[in-house]
């Protein structure tokens, strides 16, 4: 993978940072925090597993997978870009919350940090901010026809 220096275009796309106020904060009751999702938001997290490939924004590839243990893999090629990242992912008020890790030593881009996206049916829409377009869900091989 080629480190680059981003032109202005990709470093707006990529310094992305929101707040991360809209977390579910912890519930202590009688001494135990009470942290389990609830059985709505396992059945919503468990339809988000899966491969996401973008679409809407020219000359530009990228990709995201979901997984189970809550973590996520994310990558973007731009012209002679590429990046390759990750970090953790969770359900946050009916909305796919990214948190990047941060970018390994060297690296030619800022960090990205947390990354909200809009769940439409199987879609996932990016806030404008980082760069626009859908992530559309992957079909699985046997439900393509």
């Amino acid at each position: 993978m080629a480190n680059l220096v981003i032109s202005g275009f990709m470093a707006s796309m990529l310094a992305v940072s929101v707040p991360q106020s809209s977390e579910k904060t912890e519930e202590v009751e009688h001494g135990k925090a009470q942290t389990a999702p609830d059985k709505q938001d396992i059945e919503a997290s468990q339809k988000l597993l899966g491969r996401y490939h973008l679409r809407g924004v020219m000359e530009t590839a990228s990709g995201l997978q979901l997984s189970e243990d809550g973590s996520f893999q994310w990558y973007l090629i731009v012209g002679g870009l590429d990046i390759l990242s990750g970090g953790s992912w969770s359900l946050q008020d009916e909305q796919v919350m990214l948190i990047f890790d941060p970018p390994k030593a060297g690296a030619r881009y800022d960090p990205i940090g947390t990354v909200l996206m809009r769940i439409d049916g199987e879609n996932l829409v990016p806030s404008s901010d980082f760069g626009g377009g859908t992530f559309v869900k992957a079909k699985a091989r046997l439900d393509r026809k």
